[in-house]
């Protein structure tokens, strides 16, 4: 597996383009508004975007959901209980877009333990609520690699005080991904990657967790 990093707008989004080289299938890990610049990365090494996985529902993570979508026909994944987001998304303004996220629908409604497959590499979703109550993480075992949206940052989690985030929730959750191999490389929804082994605060985490 081969992992492209951009970072992108609008808040320094992580955007990640996850490539099969065998088969030469891609898939793209929370867009942002990144559309653009995956589109040339992915022509650039000649591989074809098959899948959109959101780890969470909101908008600056999936706002070029839609138009990735139209560019290239991929299925668009998220964890089921924030499906409802990429419609509220739409109808709603951010302060960080320019406009509201074109509408989309996903095509693939995830739950703990769906596989996706992108050619010959298996990305096995995570439920980690907190940050959302839909939030997840992608994982892929045979690379050591998660995929960790707004739940794990180096040294840090995802805020825990917006709407169907959920403090008690959020440490369940890192003590969950904690059970992981420690060398197992994790890369965030934004921020520089870590990896499992160096998060040695998540052993000693207190409630509550904002």
């Amino acid at each position: 597996m081969r992992v492209e990093t951009l970072v992108v707008p609008p808040l320094d989004n992580n955007a990640y383009l996850v490539i099969d080289e065998a088969s030469e299938q891609a898939a793209v890990v929370d867009p942002a508004l990144g559309a653009k610049d995956l589109l040339a990365k992915a022509e650039s090494l000649g591989v074809q975007i098959v899948a959109i996985l959101n780890t969470h529902g909101h908008a600056d993570h999936t706002a070029d959901d839609g138009p990735l979508k139209s560019a290239t026909g991929a299925k668009l994944g998220i964890f089921e209980v924030d499906a409802y987001r990429l419609a509220r998304n739409a109808k709603e303004s951010r302060w960080f877009l320019p406009a509201p996220p074109p509408p989309v629908t996903a095509d693939l409604l995830l739950k703990e333990g769906t596989s996706v497959p992108i050619g010959g590499v298996t990305l096995v979703t995570i439920h980690t609520p907190g940050h959302t109550e839909g939030s997840c993480c992608f994982y892929d075992a045979a690379d050591g690699v998660l995929f960790s949206g707004d739940t794990l940052f180096a040294g840090s989690c995802g805020r825990t005080d917006t709407l169907g985030a959920s403090p008690a929730k959020m440490k369940a959750s890192l003590q969950h991904l904690a059970e992981l191999p420690p060398e197992t490389r994790v890369l965030p929804g934004h921020g520089p990657a870590t990896t499992i082994g160096k998060e040695t605060w998540i052993a000693d985490l207190a409630y509550p967790v904002v």
